[in-house]
This record gives structure tokens, C-alpha cells and sequence, in this order.
């Protein structure tokens, strides 16, 4: 039988396989249409298309990707490169531009408001990558820690130590690609993902970076920051 192996993303044939692998593990919360679709353009896309030599994928033995990990070295220029070569591609039928806040209707009833709330935040994240990636009001983190890094793979191959091997891979490459430091964010209810960035020498980063809404190290909004060194 195939065993599983990692390496690096191939654009010729792992795009379609990428994109089942994030609709197979997304949030809950996010899995709903046009959310679905609309997310696959922030949290997934961009980077095998901007930054595909930083991006490696689990094979499960026969050529068909089972997880991937996806990222950038350098923050900062990953960003210009969103801003100048990505979003004249993105179709505004698929991804509409946000409305302006002083010309939106009140929030619907029914859990509605809560939607078109993410809705706005995913279309303000596609259009407006500054705000979600650069952490304006925390400089020391990108200076510090440039690269930053998403991970998934499909359910059946969890908890196989596939999760470390792809984690340390990108980090050798983003090492080699010059990055001192990577960082991540993470929904602070997932207690086990935590643990097991822990486990692999990650920590809160130690700054507060809500302006001290929270009084919380390490905080954004519902999810938390870690980091590490290279």
C-alpha cells in the first residue's frame, strides 16, 4: 500500500485537490454558501497562487494531496504582491466589494446579521489584505517573526504525526528563504491546536495587540497569536 509523503505543491496538477482539502476542514462557522467559496479566496488561494515555492502538500502515496501546509516567508512583501497581483484578478461576482458601514442596513433577525457580519469581514480581508495580515498596531511582531503559515488535512489523516513533518518542512524552507520567525493565528476556544503548536516550540506572542480592548497577550478579536523562532 502507497505510503504518505510530503512534498512540495505543484501548481500543474494540486490546485483543485488544495482547494477539497480546505473545503473538507473548514470551520464550522464558515460553512455555509458564499462563505464557503468567498474564504477560499483569503485563506487558501493566494498563497499557492503568490507563493507556491512555500507551500507543500501530504501526498497520500498516488500523486493526490491530503493536506498541505501554505505560507509566506516574508509577510510584508507577500502582502504587496496581494495587493498588486492578486486582487485585480478577483471577480467581484464571486468576491463583492464591501459595503460602506454609513450605507448598511440594520443587521437582519434569525442569526442573518451575523452572517452578513462575515461576510463583510472575509470581502474586507480579500480587498483590504493590510488590515488581516500586517498587524499595523504591532509592528514588533512582523519584524520579529515575518513568516506566518496555514495548515489542514483531511480528517481521515489526522493524528498520524503528519501535522509536525509538514510543520517543520515549511519551516526549513521559509529558514532557508530568510525568515528569523514565523507566527500564526488560531481561534483561542481550540484548546488542542494550542497544545499542539506548543508541543512543536510555538508560545502567545507577548504583546498585547488589541489595543488593550482584551487585556490579553497575544490577543486579536477570538483568536490568539503564537510564534517562534527559526
Amino acid at each position: 500500500m502507497p505510503k504518505p509523503f510530503i512534498r512540495p505543491y505543484d501548481p500543474s496538477h494540486d490546485f483543485d485537490s488544495t482547494l477539497v482539502i480546505f473545503y473538507g476542514t473548514i470551520a464550522k462557522s464558515v460553512d455555509f454558501e458564499p462563505a464557503r467559496t468567498m474564504g477560499s479566496y483569503v485563506w487558501c488561494r493566494p498563497y499557492i497562487l503568490l507563493s507556491p515555492i512555500t507551500c507543500f502538500v501530504l501526498d497520500n502515496g498516488s500523486g493526490q494531496a491530503v493536506g498541505y501546509i501554505i505560507g509566506a516567508a516574508s509577510t510584508g512583501d507577500f502582502v504587496k504582491k496581494w495587493r498588486n497581483e492578486y486582487i485585480p484578478t478577483i471577480d467581484p461576482e464571486i468576491i463583492p466589494k464591501p459595503p460602506r458601514q454609513d450605507n448598511e442596513k440594520e443587521e437582519e433577525k434569525d442569526g442573518e446579521g451575523d452572517k452578513s457580519g462575515l461576510l463583510r469581514y472575509i470581502s474586507n480581508s480579500v480587498y483590504e489584505p493590510e488590515n488581516e495580515l500586517l498587524h499595523l498596531s504591532t509592528p514588533n511582531l512582523l519584524e520579529r517573526y515575518p513568516a506566518h503559515l496555514h495548515i489542514d488535512i483531511l480528517p481521515e489523516h489526522q493524528r498520524r504525526g503528519y501535522g509536525p513533518k509538514l510543520i517543520n518542512t515549511f519551516l526549513e524552507k521559509v529558514k532557508a528563504e530568510g525568515a528569523a520567525g514565523v507566527h500564526l493565528k488560531m481561534l483561542i476556544e481550540n484548546v488542542e491546536a494550542k497544545r499542539f503548536y506548543e508541543k512543536l516550540g510555538f508560545r502567545i506572542f507577548e504583546e498585547v495587540m488589541d489595543g488593550g480592548d482584551s487585556g490579553e497577550v497575544g490577543r486579536v478579536g477570538d483568536a490568539i497569536c503564537m510564534v517562534k523562532e527559526l
